[in-house]
């Protein structure tokens, strides 16, 4: 259905969403200010640039509007007067600003902090955006305050860096929607959630703990042990909430006086300064390692994938099969539910490449396992366990859906044009052997030996059909489990 919607209707729910979103957190801002203007957490602006990069939809010329009403009216809620209120907000767009700007020179991935660099850039953009905002900002600070032009800037870009650091990594490594949808299997394993998987986020929470009842300049390192489990232990979007934890509980904890370090004077820019520098700095270690470790396990996934696929047609190879396949079966065995094995070959294959050559082979193959694929159910499994030859696992199908789905590609296989190459276009089939078992048994090797002899029945009767061999029949003839050697 085509939406019919009038396009203003979307840029004002645009506006509304950065306005109120904008609007909370410089409320928030405001909540944690211990001497007048100067916030102990400011998450406005890195939430909004944060919004921009990882939803290139709210980035458009309402989402800005929607923005900049947002600061106007948050500055002077809090009592600042128009001029102030208005080069205030003007530091924090142009933070923003500069932020969207350099994002957009980054690839998807870095944007994502998905690589073992994205978190240096992401610190350099940080540093960049937090030194533009420190420039507009030192201009609205020669009215608030009687600090030198270069103190000013150093404050305002060090407390901008913070914020920055803190929360851009949580909106940036975001998952996406689809991955919080849960079936039913993995919804019943998080009732199993093994208790070592909290200890990492227990331990973070007993150490801020610990350093409001022990206080004393050593109480902001107290976490950052806990912050590196934490990276070891989880992922990079885990990582940056429990890196946010921790700047939020240092910053908004001594704004507030819940933090005693009786050396820190609350009202000393200097302290003030050297505080939330430490702080961005120390958040950068657990982020850069749950940075590496994230494109670590990228990685490993990718050789593992590369170990269990063949690499031609993307199916799973003989090895990768067999092993899912005996696991599989042993499930369906424990709930005594049926199953079909599918052996397919395609026929002739031998004078498809000696006619077109090894190249033109391969086509056939890439061609086939795609349409072999798209004829399965998602439950099933299929492989490529030799040259030309294929096998596929049908859990809890019923002989007759198992020969719906056999016929299912031998005939979308035959009606296929295959475009090998130089403008050929070729046409193969396929035979199929199918073996069935009411009661699965964990035994793929035996399947197979018996979906084979109906496929080589296919073959002798003259190919481009599907044969069956009844299992349990087998079995029954000699009463033993057939084998290779049967």
């Amino acid at each position: 259905m085509l939406d019919t919607r009038p396009a203003w209707i979307d840029e004002i729910k645009i506006a509304a969403i950065t306005c109120v979103v904008v609007l909370l957190a410089c409320l928030l801002g405001i909540f944690s200010r211990s001497m007048g203007h100067l916030a102990g957490l400011w998450p406005a602006n890195a939430l909004l640039l944060g919004m921009f990069v990882r939803f290139p939809f709210l980035n458009k010329p309402c989402g800005w509007l929607g923005a900049v009403a947002a600061y106007i009216a948050s500055e002077v809620l809090s009592g600042e007067s128009w001029p102030s209120s208005l080069l205030l907000s003007a530091g924090n767009l142009a933070c923003v600003i500069v932020g969207c700007m350099l994002f957009s020179w980054l690839d998807a991935g870095h944007r994502r902090l998905k690589h073992p660099l994205s978190v240096l850039y992401l610190a350099l953009i940080a540093v960049t955006c937090a030194a533009t905002a420190g420039i507009v900002n030192t201009i609205a600070d020669s009215v608030l305050s009687n600090d030198s032009h270069l103190k000013a800037w150093t404050f305002w870009s060090v407390t901008e860096l913070v914020n920055l650091l803190a929360i851009l990594p949580v909106i940036l490594s975001l998952p996406n929607v689809s991955k919080f949808r849960i079936n039913r299997r993995r919804s019943k394993d998080i009732y199993r959630l093994k208790i070592h998987k909290l200890l990492p986020v227990g331990t973070l929470f007993a150490s801020f703990a610990l350093g409001i009842m022990l206080g004393g300049p050593g109480a902001l390192a107290f976490p950052i042990p806990a912050l590196l489990w934490c990276a070891l232990s989880y992922g990079i979007f885990t990582t940056s909430i429990m890196t946010l934890l921790y700047s939020g509980w240092v910053l908004i904890s001594m704004s507030l006086g819940y933090l005693p370090i009786s050396i820190v004077n609350m009202n000393s820019r200097s302290m003030l300064l050297s505080i939330r520098t430490g702080v961005s700095m120390l958040a950068l270690a657990p982020l850069t390692v749950a940075s590496v470790m994230a494109a670590r396990e990228e990685l490993l996934r990718h050789l593992e994938y590369i170990a269990e696929h063949d690499a031609l047609t993307g199916l799973l190879n003989r090895r990768a099969f067999y092993e899912r396949a005996l696991n599989l079966l042993g499930e369906l065995a424990q709930q005594e539910k049926p199953v079909a094995v599918l052996m397919l070959d395609i026929d002739k294959f031998k004078g498809v490449n000696d006619n077109y050559g090894h190249a033109g082979g391969d086509q056939v193959l890439v061609a086939f396992a795609r349409i072999a694929s798209s004829s399965l159910r998602d439950v099933d499994m299929l492989g490529r366990i030799g040259g030309e030859e294929f096998a596929a696992i049908l859990p809890s199908c019923a002989h007759e859906e198992a020969d719906r789905i056999a016929q299912r590609i031998r005939v979308s296989l035959a009606n296929k044009s295959i475009d090998i190459g130089d403008g050929q276009q070729i046409s193969v089939t396929v035979s199929i052997g199918c073996t069935f078992v009411i009661r699965a048994v964990q035994d793929i090797e035996a399947l197979l030996v018996v979906a084979d002899k109906a496929l080589y029945r296919a073959k002798e009767n003259g190919r481009n059909r599907v044969e069956y061999h009844n299992f349990d029949e087998v079995k029954n003839d000699n009463g033993q489990t057939p084998s290779k050697q049967a």
